[in-house]
């Protein structure tokens, strides 16, 4: 595919500053640009790689100050440049709707228009497969389970009894909605498994990242809501609730019983105890711990967490204390060399 700037510019709802006539063919990485493709910048830490870069032209935002031949200048550098992508490198198409003679379908199982389901996939009694739902190989239906239409669900996913996904979602490889929450009870003969009777809830657009899990609720359900984005690694504990339009980055997890509310951010390998709240639109920074409710818009950082301001003091009371011991040090010898009177 070839486009000229002035094209991209209008794909993108940008401003071309130096020659529209120039003509793109690929997309790539600041660092790795070559002749004929176009980059991003959006982070100041790739602000160095403008010298070196051999890209024919830069996007960047409406107000970056960046000198360079060929910009184009938009609101947005980073959703810009995914919709180049998209352009430039389309994702492969969804199969044609077809059912793979491995397959097996309970003679039960609504199957909605254009399915496809794939080599090995199984799909239990009482299911609900959507419209244009595609199951890759070896994906696993369970009982009454309900797929929303669009919805793609990659290889080796495991889907239990009852639980219910959203329309247009993505479930990557290896993902488990709706195993068995960690519910057990300490009695005086050993330990006692508590039944988990509930469901997994996923709403609408979800995004769940490869080898992510979701309990299902102990007698309620585990709710995930519109919009959000899981990634690779993640657990989510029993009778958790996430509103909509979330992000939670790799490794992290989430106990039993705790809430998210809409817009939260989550950073990587960040934990949050049970039965807490974080507040609607708070982040939380990358291998945080969090041991009590988050306010509404509240940034979280350290293990346990503490918000930014207190963090930060807290911090640099620690960086001074080489400085204090020196200080206080020099303040005893000369304490000492001091000779008292007569």
């Amino acid at each position: 595919m070839e486009l000229t700037l002035g094209q991209i510019a209008r794909l993108v709802n940008g401003i071309v500053q130096g020659d529209e006539n120039l003509v793109i063919n690929d997309v790539a990485e600041i660092q790795h640009a070559q002749a004929g493709q176009i980059t991003f910048l959006a982070n100041p830490k790739y602000s160095k790689y403008v010298a070196t870069t051999a890209a024919t032209a830069i996007i960047v935002a409406d107000d970056a100050s960046v000198a360079y031949p060929n910009l184009v200048r938009v609101k947005n550098p980073n959703y810009a440049f995914a919709l180049l992508i998209a352009q430039f490198r389309p994702e492969l198409p969804r199969p044609a709707p077809a059912i793979h003679p491995t397959a097996v379908i309970a003679d039960d199982v609504i199957l909605g228009r254009n399915v496809y389901i794939g080599p090995h996939v199984v799909i239990e009694h009482g299911a609900m497969i959507g419209d244009e739902v595609v199951l890759y190989g070896n994906d696993y239906i369970g009982t009454a389970a309900n797929i929303g239409p669009g919805t793609i669900i990659f290889p080796h996913v495991t889907i239990y009894h009852r639980c219910i996904v959203g329309a247009r979602c993505r479930l990557h490889a290896g993902v488990v909605i709706g195993s068995e929450g960690f519910g057990f009870v300490r009695i005086e003969t050993g330990i006692e498994k508590i039944p988990q009777a509930g469901r997994v809830i996923i709403g609408d657009e979800v995004e769940i990242g490869a080898n992510t899990t979701v309990d299902r609720g102990t007698l309620g359900d585990t709710v995930i809501g519109r919009g959000t984005k899981l990634d690779n690694l993640i657990q989510i504990g029993h009778n958790v609730k996430i509103g909509e339009y979330c992000f939670m980055a790799a490794q992290s997890g989430v106990a039993g019983s705790a809430v998210i509310e809409d817009s939260v951010t989550i950073g990587g390998q960040v934990g949050i105890a049970g039965h807490l709240c974080v507040g609607r639109g708070a982040m939380i920074a990358a291998q945080s711990g969090i041991t009590k409710d988050v306010a509404p818009g509240a940034i979280m950082l350290g293990s346990p967490a503490q918000e930014r301001t207190k963090f930060v003091a807290d911090v640099a009371a620690l960086h001074a204390i080489p400085d204090l011991k020196e200080r206080l040090k020099k303040l005893e010898e000369l304490l000492k060399s001091i000779k008292p009177e007569g």
